[in-house]
């Protein structure tokens, strides 16, 4: 019987350990380090076999992007070669005599082909048969001087460039080799190259010899941690190696593509239909690191467990230590213990048991202003029509009786922000002192606080807002706020003559909107005639001055028209509403404008944050000179970044364009594709080619229609448009109204 006594308080006793707090702690801390630690060795495990497949993986797919970029890059130079030798100048040095202007304009044809960057081109050099003749891009002069000279290789000989004549090839890929210039026995700026001849089978007297620059090629397209990378052509010759890798002797790649192990290294090759073989190669001791176990991961992994194991320990005893003193202070609470103690935690429960009391005993007092504030909730719901279903509201409102609405709306400057004041306090200040003028006066009066900036009284009164004792108390308050008048200023507006709250406040609201753009405290008391709330629409022909001068950066006339457009809106003493409407006009205009050239608008946006914070006619036009100057600024530095496709399509209408203008005949000009120019054209200037030759044609027309001896007909002719349809349609399209109707205008 005691034996099983003992074993039942043995149980009791342990159970009681294994269920403490700290013990669950610790096991559940070793619980996710053991999970934790499992699933690094398991992934560990299973992956360290796919890792060296991966690996082959990986390179193999290296390689073959390399080879498609390299294979893409020598028939795109095959190609612009033979599109190059279409020139008509090319034929400056044909039969006995050589024609030395055009041969100095083929090596500015030359200069320009060379300045494609994506041709990755040195040079191009022009062999002729006849003559004997050799041109580059800086030169001219016979092949023996030009290749035993100035492009000098230990590899290839003036001789041997010209028996190039003799061979049946007409595109072939030479070894790369070092050429450099002969000054006295010195071989001066030496060049990695690869020679690429091109034949054009109508041209047979002469062929065209490119120079590639090896070293570049091989920097932009081949994307490997490894350097060692070879090209051989189709008789197994290297044609490029990233090292000088003379000793090492290539073993037979078999297949059209794979890998091949030998001697401790990984050849990874690829075979085009160009015949040339890619080759990539690998140490294999560098994928072999990436599978075997490394001593200081698991070292690492050892020391990890160990470290989270200690912190586990010391966590949960932490962590136990405090919760098991609020226990035992819990448990002596009736006791006579001093209420301070050196037990943080206890002294926490004990002060908020405290505030707990203290909230009881104040409950009561805060049920009578919590039925105040369930007034004010009620006035604004049924002033807002906000519907809800806590409850029927009815009793706590005044019903049937005349009520004027006051609504107070406060606008604070930068003054106030500067005091790091906050807007919501200051507004409840405000309202403090409204409540106590207007409760003088009218007794049984609400006031509350219905926006962040919003105030709002209502009167009880038979008489309506026109009411001399209404009027005197919003004079009061005026000239009181007016005090204040640099931090804030008020609109003021008196709503009534109506049963309905929803209306009276609605009416209220548009009250405010017809306040005057400036700083001082306004009371509206009736709505403003149309007359006065029509603000200012640009018209077509300021629309047309903004937008010229903006896009020339011309920030002096630009300001000078806002200025002017400013002071009519001033002298017609428009509403607030008005003014910041024509402003945000401005902004948007300048905000397209730089849109339109893909420039940062950041500081357009910067401007349009700060216009709620614009009061007065003069700090509006501040804002709006600095952003039109600063947006002048951008447009000024983009336009002097000269782009030399976009100013030569520029230089080419302005010159032409009268005549038959086309994409395709632009790009030929160019020697890019009809595609490429489009889509570049589009992303530089923001609009369509086709577009941008409608409006010079259309600006044009518009120079000569405003002569009155030109008819319309002519006009059109002559800036290149053969129907009469097509040019009254391109024109309205672009200015809005019709030739005829835009003579009248000007010539008027």
């Amino acid at each position: 019987m005691e034996q099983s006594k003992l074993n039942v308080f043995s149980r009791m006793g342990l159970k009681d350990r294994t269920s403490s707090l700290f013990i669950r702690l610790l096991v559940s801390f070793l619980v996710v380090i053991s999970l934790l630690v499992a699933f690094i060795l398991f992934s560990v495990m299973y992956y360290r076999g796919d890792i060296k497949e991966e690996l082959i993986k990986y390179n193999t797919l290296n390689l073959k992007n390399t080879t498609d970029s390299y294979e893409s890059l020598f028939e795109l130079i095959h190609n612009s070669i033979l599109t190059f030798s279409l020139q008509p100048n090319l034929k400056s040095v044909e039969g006995d005599g050589i024609d030395y202007l055009k041969a100095v304009a083929t090596m500015q044809d030359s200069q320009f082909f060379l300045a494609n960057r994506l041709l990755y081109l040195d040079n191009i050099f022009l062999l002729y048969k006849d003559t004997g003749f050799a041109l580059e891009k800086g030169r001219g002069t016979d092949i023996q001087t030009m290749f035993g000279r100035y492009y000098q290789s230990p590899d290839y000989s003036s001789e041997f460039w010209s028996k190039q004549f003799q061979e049946m090839v007409k595109f072939r890929v030479f070894p790369a080799s070092t050429f450099a210039e002969l000054d006295r026995g010195n071989r001066v700026g030496p060049k990695n190259l690869i020679p690429i001849l091109v034949k054009n089978e109508q041209l047979p007297n002469f062929y065209m010899l490119a120079m590639a620059d090896a070293d570049s090629l091989y920097g932009s397209l081949h994307h490997s941690i490894n350097d060692n990378f070879y090209i051989l052509n189709e008789r197994g010759e290297k044609l490029y190696s990233s090292i000088n890798s003379a000793q090492i002797a290539l073993p037979e790649f078999p297949n059209q593509e794979g890998f091949v192990l030998q001697d401790d290294h990984y050849y990874f090759y690829m075979k085009d239909k160009s015949g040339f073989t890619y080759i990539n190669m690998i140490p294999d001791n560098t994928i072999s690191a990436q599978v075997k176990w490394n001593f200081w991961f698991l070292l690492s992994l050892i020391l990890t467990v160990a470290v989270s194991v200690t912190l586990s320990l010391v966590l949960s005893h932490r962590l136990n230590v405090p919760v098991k003193r609020i226990i035992d202070a819990i448990q002596k609470w009736n006791t006579p213990l001093p209420w301070q103690s050196g037990i943080k935690e206890f002294n926490i429960i004990h002060d908020k048991i405290n505030d707990i009391l203290q909230s009881s005993r104040d409950i009561h007092q805060d049920l009578s202003e919590k039925e105040s504030l369930l007034r004010y909730f009620a006035y604004s719901n049924m002033l807002k029509k906000i519907r809800h279903n806590s409850g029927n509201s009815s009793s706590l409102i005044t019903a049937d009786r005349p009520f004027v609405l006051l609504l107070f709306q406060v606008c604070y400057k930068s003054a106030l922000h500067r005091m790091e004041v906050e807007e919501e306090r200051a507004t409840s200040f405000i309202r403090e002192y409204v409540n106590r003028i207007v409760s003088e006066v009218y007794s049984d009066s609400l006031t509350f606080q219905m926006e962040n900036d919003q105030i709002l009284s209502i009167v009880f009164t038979e008489s309506d807002q026109q009411d001399p004792k209404l009027l005197a108390t919003l004079d009061q308050i005026r000239l009181v706020l007016d005090t204040e008048r640099d931090y804030c200023f008020l609109t003021i507006c008196a709503s009534g003559g109506t049963d309905d709250w929803n209306e009276a406040y609605r009416n209220g609201l548009e009250l405010l909107k017809g306040r005057k753009f400036n700083e001082e405290t306004q009371v509206m008391l009736h709505l403003p005639a149309e007359t006065e709330e029509m603000g200012l629409a640009m018209s077509p022909s300021h629309e047309e001055e903004f937008e010229a001068n903006m896009s020339n950066g011309n920030d002096a006339l630009v300001i000078q028209l806002v200025k002017r457009l400013l002071a009519q809106l001033a002298k017609k003493d428009v509403s607030t509403q008005a003014v910041l409407a024509f402003a945000d006009d401005i902004i948007m205009r300048t905000q397209k404008s730089l849109q339109q050239r893909a420039l940062d608008t950041q500081p357009i946006r910067q401007v349009q944050a700060r216009l709620p914070s614009i009061h007065t006619y003069e700090q509006l036009e501040e804002l709006l000179n600095s952003m039109i100057a600063t947006a002048s600024q951008l447009l000024r530095e983009r336009k002097e970044k000269r782009d030399h496709i976009i100013h030569f399509v520029y230089d080419y209408l302005e010159e032409h364009y009268e005549k038959d203008i086309t994409l395709d005949a632009i790009a030929d000009k160019l020697n890019i594709s009809r595609s490429y120019l489009s889509t570049y054209f589009k992303e530089k200037t923001g609009i369509y080619f086709v577009d941008y030759v409608n409006t010079v044609r259309v600006g044009k027309a518009k120079k000569l229609l405003a002569r009155p001896d030109i008819r319309i007909q002519d006009a059109a002719s002559m800036v290149g448009y053969q129907n009469i349809n097509s040019f009254n349609r391109m024109f309205k399209k672009f200015t809005g109204m019709t030739p005829s109707e835009f003579r009248k205008n000007e010539i008027v």
